[in-house]
């Protein structure tokens, strides 16, 4: 199971209107820890793991009973880190986005499950690559991108555009033309995970940047919450 949060159905008010899943955020803590008991119930999990994300290239793999209490408790022990990596049975997987691409990874023969924050910095870093080599078989993954900027809003610098690109077979997906290009970059990590080998991929064609009533935006807002790509195997 995969699922992507949209913004509604929560408690938070204001420019984190109402479903804010971030704690790293100006909202009232209690709020997000209300939003996040409301996801977990929502999908009848009692058991989630979430991270301190950083912007870097570390999977960390989560067991049966983790240290920490990531998603619904202050999470003093929460690991840095962008993706997570389990086996075990009904532990939701989360990782949160307000723009960057929600990743969903899992391998329907050894029921492994990963997910995978990636904004320009991961992936460039090669994010990527360090979850989909978590598993044995690249040809026989199935992998789920969900919303994220689109290339309309994510207008970058070459140094962006050249830095991605670099970790990408065939090149970054750019728009346009000149020192401000425009990066695709649900689309270049689309190809990043072909290039990889994953031949069953699912993207999202919703940018978080252009519908304001359902999604999240740093792009846009500046000031705003997150949403999540919360995963978890249920068998």
């Amino acid at each position: 199971m995969a699922a992507f949060t949209e913004r509604s159905g929560g408690v938070s008010e204001g420019v984190f209107r109402s479903l804010n899943l971030g704690l790293a955020t100006h909202d009232v803590p209690d709020r997000v820890f209300e939003n996040r008991r409301r996801v977990a119930a929502a999908f009848q999990l009692d058991r989630v793991a979430a991270l301190r994300q950083v912007h870097g290239d570390t999977v960390v793999p989560v067991q049966d009973e983790p240290r920490w209490q990531g998603f619904d408790a202050a999470g003093r022990d929460v690991p840095q880190g962008d993706a997570l990596l389990t086996s075990s049975v009904c532990l939701g997987l989360v990782v949160l986005t307000a723009d960057c691409v929600p990743i969903a990874l899992a391998d329907p023969a050894t029921r492994v499950l990963a997910v995978v924050h990636a904004g320009w910095r991961g992936a460039a870093g090669g994010i990527l690559q360090r979850a989909v080599a978590s598993f044995p078989e690249p040809g026989r993954m199935l992998a789920a991108i969900g919303p994220a900027v689109g290339p309309d809003h994510y207008e970058v610098g070459e140094d962006v555009a050249n830095a991605v690109g670099s970790a990408c077979e065939g090149g970054a997906i750019i728009h346009g033309s000149g020192s401000r290009p425009h990066l695709d970059l649900p689309a270049t990590i689309h190809r990043i995970l072909s290039s990889l080998g994953i031949r069953d991929v699912e993207r999202s064609e919703d940018c978080t940047a252009c519908h304001a009533d359902r999604f999240f935006s740093y792009r846009r807002d500046g000031a705003t919450g997150r949403q999540a790509l919360i995963a978890a195997r249920l068998t």
